[in-house]
């Protein structure tokens, strides 16, 4: 049988490719793969589509049915990130109370890196996965591994349709910040928006909030609770005042250095992450500002380990969003319904940010 034309070792082929490429029914491809007798024949033709495609057959689909493992799944971008890492301790904590263990796989922020996490996942023994994407979840066919298995998404909403998301309420935490810097008398509001892979340019954020795939971002959701904060205190919108970056310490002096470069006399940032703050912080402390004098700053974070300043946050509750995702993983496995769940947020004021007193000669002020 020679089927050259029709095979690419770049598709991802389900057990129903292989039984057609191979010319028999699913059900005789099964019992191969599950060692029992088939002919010769049938036999040789099975391995030769296998050798041909390099499918390997998911062993998790060989105890979808009934058959708990003890074992669930994690994939998150970067492990070593203090915003994964704490999530993560939030699903081992709640896993083990639960009697289950964790597998867990870092994307390393790569798109491509993702994938073959997936593909490797795929093919491992699962009760069922908790997935934190890198970015929105496109052109990734091994997920489909995965389309009956349980599985929740974390962080991100709007991913899959028919999968619970367990996210935080962005928007508010975007409102809260900016609003809390226009109480405290500063009207020139840098937002750094932070991705793994940005979607746009500064000049494109504010017309990406409508795009189809806006919704996946939290950058997003937090940029529109800023948009309606501006609104609400009448403060118009300035895209000078906004920076599109990713998830890096030089991310944020580049940032920085972009705001400074358009005199946007900025007096406010909102940043996405301690890291990026700290980048921030220091371009600025560069050319003389002071925090949070001249320069009062927030953060969407958790993370209470050593940092530069002892930062303003929006509270994510991360220790407790790994958790809730157990939980909800957890009611998918024994047959129960689950819906998204949105975790509210709170600002934790702290030691970046004042009330603001002008700068001498800044007649902007």
């Amino acid at each position: 049988m020679d089927n050259d034309n029709q095979i690419s070792i770049e598709t991802v082929y389900s057990l129903k490719d292989i039984a057609q490429l191979s010319g028999v029914s699913v059900a005789t491809l099964s019992r191969y793969f599950n060692g029992q007798k088939v002919r010769r024949s049938t036999e040789e033709k099975i391995k030769e589509i296998v050798d041909k495609t390099g499918y390997t057959p998911s062993i998790a689909a060989r105890f979808m049915r009934g058959r708990s493992t003890g074992v669930i799944g994690l994939i998150v971008p970067d492990i070593s990130h203090p915003f994964f890492s704490m999530i993560a301790e939030g699903v081992m904590n709640e896993a083990r109370d639960n009697g289950r263990l964790v597998l867990c796989g870092s994307s390393s922020g790569s798109r491509e890196v993702e994938k073959r996490v997936i593909r490797q996942f795929s093919q491992s023994i699962l009760d069922g996965l908790i997935y934190i994407p890198v970015g929105e979840a496109e052109d990734i066919p091994a997920i489909e591994t995965f389309r009956n298995l349980p599985l929740v998404v974390a962080v991100r909403l709007n991913i899959f349709k028919n999968v619970p998301h367990v996210y935080h309420d962005g928007e508010k935490g975007g409102y809260l910040a900016t609003k809390y810097l226009i109480q405290l008398g500063r009207t020139r509001i840098g937002f750094v928006a932070s991705f793994w892979s940005p979607p746009c340019t500064n000049e494109e954020l504010l017309e990406y909030t409508n795009a189809h795939l806006a919704g996946t971002f939290s950058s997003i959701h937090r940029f529109k609770g800023y948009l309606k904060a501006l609104e609400e205190a009448g403060i118009p919108y300035d895209p000078k005042l906004v920076a599109v970056t990713t998830y890096s310490h030089q991310a944020g002096v580049d940032a920085a250095t972009a705001l400074i470069g358009r005199f946007t006399n900025c007096n406010g940032i909102i940043a996405m992450t301690q890291i990026v703050a700290n980048g921030c912080v220091s371009r600025f402390k560069s050319q003389g500002y002071k925090v949070p004098e001249d320069l009062s700053v927030i953060i969407f974070d958790s993370n209470k380990q050593k940092a530069d300043y002892a930062y303003t946050n929006v509270e994510l509750s991360l220790v407790e969003m790994g958790q809730i995702a157990v939980r909800t993983l957890d009611n998918l496995i024994k047959g129960k319904k689950a819906n998204d769940i949105c975790i509210d947020v709170t600002l934790q004021v702290r030691e970046t940010t004042s009330f603001l007193h002008p700068r001498e000669n800044d007649e902007t002020i």
